[in-house]
């Protein structure tokens, strides 16, 4: 066994109780059962019960610093509620994965996934330089199956947990002994759905409360899911910023910074209310896209004047960070 992973079923019993009730009450939501189905290919519900019914997490190895952290927070406390909250992603992200290494395609035959647009489909190559993602299941900025664990599988994870909960689920990373806005106990999604903004959003404490209600109460009300960004979510990161400079992320190796002079969505002259909820937003963030395009002029000088062996494709340190092999 990996040493920096342990079974969920060898935490103490009453803390394992609790994350496996919170599993099994967003496994038994509509948008889970639909969300499964999907990723076995269309086939019945019942399907996905049975698989539902099998699944066993506390069979699951994880991540085992992040097991002792729960284990050593009081049920009840804000520790404890934050790290149920990562386990129930991150639980849900490897039962996608499971059933995406299944392999129940009823499409993997018939060329649907191949399809290759024509090359003169500048829009698509600009896009996508490298080509079509082998899977049609992804979250747009989740998709760097090369340096994942468990390969395409975990993009599909992503995917799966985005769509069940209202996003990528996020944490705050930084230390408040460094900074002092840094909150540990803050929640951050970033969604993929059509009219919701492509931006990362921290939960308002009545999105949190909705939430941890559903997953913890004896008798929880009506379920929150998925959980989506409104205009009220004003606090946003700018998923284009390098995540060792915002902070924000469950892992450090789950996005490559964007290449240098690549799209950017900040780079829009009218106003996005959906994506920027007050102008002043929209501006600041366009002040931030103007400073990383200097900082990558800079670069991109330097390597001119043969100060760098290689032209850099990408702005930022995310290769300092490999994911656990």
């Amino acid at each position: 066994m990996d040493i920096r992973k342990l079974p969920i079923h060898g935490i103490n019993e009453n803390h394992r109780d609790l994350l496996i009730r919170a599993v099994s009450r967003v496994l038994a939501t509509d948008i889970a059962e639909s969300t499964f189905a999907q990723i076995l290919d269309g086939l019945p519900t019942a399907e996905v019960r049975e698989f539902r019914s099998s699944f066993q997490p506390e069979s699951l190895e994880l991540d085992a610093e992040l097991l002792h952290s729960y284990q050593s927070s009081s049920p009840g406390s804000r520790a404890f509620k934050t790290r149920l909250v990562e386990l129930v992603a991150v639980v849900l992200h490897e039962a996608a994965v499971i059933l995406f290494n299944l392999d129940t395609s009823l499409h993997k035959d018939d060329g649907i996934t191949e399809w290759v647009p024509p090359k003169d489909d500048d829009l698509f190559w600009y896009y996508f330089p490298n080509g079509p993602y082998p899977t049609l299941f992804r979250h747009p900025w989740y998709a760097d199956y090369e340096q994942y664990p468990n390969g395409v599988a975990d993009m599909v994870g992503y995917w799966a947990e985005s769509r069940i909960l209202g996003g990528v689920v996020l944490f705050d990373r930084r230390s408040f002994t460094e900074t002092a806005d840094a909150d540990e106990h803050a929640i951050y999604f970033h969604p993929n759905r059509g009219l919701i903004t492509y931006r990362i959003c921290r939960l308002l404490e009545h999105q949190k409360r909705a939430l941890l209600e559903f997953l913890t109460a004896d008798a929880p009300g009506q379920c929150p899911l998925p959980i989506l960004p409104t205009d009220e979510n004003t606090h946003r990161i700018d998923p284009e910023e390098p995540l060792g400079l915002t902070g924000i992320y469950r892992n450090i190796w789950e996005r490559k910074d964007p290449p240098i002079d690549g799209p950017d969505g900040r780079n829009r002259a009218s106003q996005d209310f959906v994506n920027f909820p007050t102008r002043a937003d929209q501006l600041a963030a366009q002040k931030r896209l103007r400073l990383r395009r200097q900082k990558e002029a800079e670069v991109l000088a330097a390597y001119g004047r043969g100060e760098m062996e290689d032209r850099p494709e990408i702005f930022g340190g995310w290769e300092k960070h490999a994911p656990p092999e």
